[in-house]
């Protein structure tokens, strides 16, 4: 059997099983078409940072645009058994599903915009068996490439946390955890990486390619110089030499011996061991003092926003990083943990009540202010009451601070500058809006829109939280639900 294209397939089966044997309940019961509405969210950012950089959106649309379940499909659920040998699948559900069209109406945020907890990134209507359906492909693409493209954003962040523009490349594939490593060079790329060695995902995704030499083809020679001689020749036009194979001074000289007999530019070298600060303050003398002063330097080693940072606030003298193994895996906090929780069902707003996974009832959305070009809070409210016109808000607004138990509030005044986070995506399964794909411009978009975030909510060690409330009406509501369900 040949691996499916999930996306370009538009695969169904992309859920989990109890999707389908919840959405054959409801058909059983003759809830199936009943309309609710579930948003995705997230109650906590993560390397315990304060913001999320959304990131997903085209990827998710594409398997929403080829979504079919086809004779394939129900031939194998047709197959599915129970332990007593029994069908798992009637043929009357069987038969509702099959060759039915999306019916649900979307509206999300868009890719490279900023998000914080608890607030929805995506709201999904329509059919109940429905809604549930696309619950994983949309979590486990938005959970995944979200968190790699926040990752990549503060190892970007840390790069230039000086004022100096230093490029970051993506070498992550050899050690990523999915085949082929694409969404991963894709998330790092919104995220603000500059290049990837992964080329067959530079090719898919039009992005630039960047890689250096590894030690191996060193290794393949008996003198370290012959070896630099022979990869200058070869690549001429993008000579940069990795010197640390033995001994990195004396590699940095032989990569200066090489250049100097075979008259081919030496454009860089890669330090990839050691102690990185030391050795490209070493670097940068021994270069500079041979005259190749315009010679650059490549770090790389494990790097993250903290070694980096380090280095940078260290004066290390590079002028280019290259980070794999920790960007495209978000090392040190591998999962999101991205919900999808119904919040309407038929009409009527719903909550879950639990100690710390408390919802927001009622289908909603988020209004964000800017004051002097940066963000000053956003507004969580009901998606049916719109308070936003021209850019502007139409009414002077009041909302609870998460986190407060109430206390606290946010007040905004009409006319201050104002957006809405979730836009139209699909109305009754057809899309309504083109969605972005060029990573180029995501990547544009993401930049601009970290740059209104201020940097006390930026900062590696002790963020400040950004402020998000509930709506005044709308935690009126959360609290009689509450009240209501828990009997007081």
């Amino acid at each position: 059997m040949t691996r499916p294209n999930i996306l370009a397939d538009g695969n169904p089966l992309f859920c989990d099983l109890y999707h389908l044997t919840m959405a054959q309940a409801w058909f059983n019961d003759g809830k199936a078409n009943d309309i609710k509405t579930s948003e995705c969210f997230f109650r906590k950012c993560p390397f315990k940072g304060s913001y999320l950089l959304a990131a997903g959106l085209a990827e998710f649309s594409e398997w929403l645009e080829n979504w079919h379940i086809s004779d394939k499909d129900v031939s194998y659920l047709q197959s599915l058994k129970n332990a007593d040998g029994s069908s798992r699948f009637n043929d009357e559900f069987l038969q509702f599903i099959k060759d039915q069209p999306l019916q649900i109406s979307i509206d999300a945020v868009e890719e490279g915009e900023i998000v914080f907890p608890h607030e929805p990134v995506y709201s999904i209507t329509g059919p109940t068996w429905q809604v549930e359906v696309v619950e994983a492909a949309l979590l486990n693409i938005f959970n995944s490439q979200s968190l790699i493209a926040t990752k990549a954003s503060r190892i970007v962040q840390a790069a230039g946390i000086d004022g100096v523009n230093r490029p970051v490349l993506e070498f992550g594939v050899r050690r990523g955890q999915e085949l082929g490593g694409f969404t991963a060079t894709r998330a790092c790329y919104i995220g603000g990486m500059t290049g990837t060695s992964n080329v067959a995902a530079a090719q898919y995704y039009d992005i630039p390619v960047s890689g250096t030499m590894a030690h191996s083809f060193i290794m393949s020679y008996e003198d370290e110089t012959d070896a630099y001689k022979a990869y200058l020749k070869a690549s001429a036009g993008n000579t940069t030499l990795l010197v640390d194979t033995y001994e990195t001074r004396q590699g940095i000289k032989n990569a200066i011996k090489a250049s100097e007999e075979t008259d081919i530019p030496l454009q860089g070298i890669r330090i990839d061991s050691g102690d990185l600060a030391f050795w490209s303050k070493e670097a940068r003398k021994i270069l500079d003092d041979a005259g190749f002063t315009d010679t650059k330097i490549i770090g790389s080693n494990d790097l993250d926003e903290y070694s980096i940072a380090k280095l940078v606030e260290q004066k290390a003298p590079y002028d280019i990083f290259a980070a794999g193994t920790k960007a495209v895996t978000a090392y040190d906090n591998p999962a999101l943990g991205g919900v999808f929780k119904t919040k309407q069902y038929a009409g009527r707003p719903v909550i879950k009540v639990a100690e710390g996974k408390t919802t927001i009832p009622g289908k909603t959305n988020v209004v964000r202010v800017i004051k002097d070009g940066k963000y000053a809070g956003d507004i969580i409210q009901s998606a049916d009451r719109n308070i936003v016109a021209d850019g502007k808000l139409t009414i002077d607004v009041k909302s609870h601070i998460l986190g407060s138990n109430g206390s606290q509030i946010l007040h905004f005044s009409n006319g201050e500058e104002a957006y809405t986070l979730l836009r139209p995506l699909m109305r009754n399964g057809k899309f309504v809006k083109t969605v972005e794909k060029d990573l180029k411009v995501l990547q544009v978009k993401a930049k601009n829109n970290l740059q209104k975030l201020d940097d006390k909510h930026k900062d590696f060690t002790n963020p400040q939280t950004y402020q998000v409330g509930i709506e005044n009406s709308v935690y009126t509501l959360q609290q009689n639900l509450i009240k209501l369900h828990q009997g007081r």
